[in-house]
C-alpha cells in the first residue's frame, strides 16, 4: 500500500462526508503569533480581533503552511506551499496519511464550508516586487487597460471607440 497516496482514515466517531484534512506546519506556536524572516529581523504575525491587543489562542484561530490536503480518498499537493489563516473543527494532530507521517507536519480536518483566509507573501526586492512584477507579460490580464473592443461589422474587425469610414 502506497502510503503516499492514502490520506489518513477517517475518524468514525465524527465522520463527515466533506471533510478536508490539511497537511502542514502551524505557525503561530510562540506566544500565539507567526515570526517570519525579513531583512534579518523576525515580523510577528498574529489573529487578533478588532479592540484587543491580545493574540487568539491557535486552538481558535490556526496559522499555518500547507503543502498538502486529502479529499474524498485522494491525495493532493500544491503547487507551491499556501498560507492559510482558519478556524479548524478539531484541533491539530500529527499528520497520517498522504506520505506526510513521521515528518513533523500536523493535520487538520476541517469542511468544504470552513471559512478560511490566504495570505500571499512574497519577500524580495523592491525591483522585483513592484517594478519587473508590473511590466507587460508579468501583470495579470485584468490590469491592462481595456482600448481594444472587437466587433464584426460587415466582416472586418475594427478597434473599439472610433467612426467606421
Amino acid at each position: 500500500m502506497q502510503y503516499e497516496t492514502h490520506p489518513a482514515p477517517p475518524n468514525p466517531r465524527s465522520y463527515r462526508p466533506d471533510q478536508i484534512t490539511l497537511y502542514g506546519v502551524r505557525l503561530n506556536v510562540e506566544n500565539n503569533a507567526a515570526y517570519l524572516p525579513l531583512d534579518g529581523n523576525r515580523l510577528k504575525l498574529a489573529f487578533v480581533p478588532f479592540g484587543s491587543d491580545v493574540a487568539v489562542d491557535p486552538q481558535e484561530m490556526e496559522i499555518a503552511v500547507i503543502y498538502g490536503y486529502a479529499y474524498e480518498g485522494y491525495c493532493y499537493r500544491f503547487d507551491k506551499p499556501k498560507l492559510f489563516v482558519f478556524s479548524p473543527n478539531t484541533t491539530k494532530a500529527p499528520a497520517k496519511g498522504c506520505g506526510y507521517e513521521n515528518s513533523g507536519y500536523f493535520m487538520w480536518q476541517i469542511t468544504k464550508k470552513t471559512r478560511m483566509m490566504e495570505l500571499s507573501t512574497s519577500a524580495d526586492l523592491a525591483e522585483e516586487l513592484v517594478l519587473n512584477a508590473n511590466l507587460p507579460g508579468n501583470r495579470s490580464p485584468n490590469t491592462y487597460g481595456n482600448s481594444m473592443a472587437l466587433a464584426h461589422r460587415s466582416g472586418r474587425l475594427t478597434r473599439g471607440g472610433g467612426t467606421q469610414g
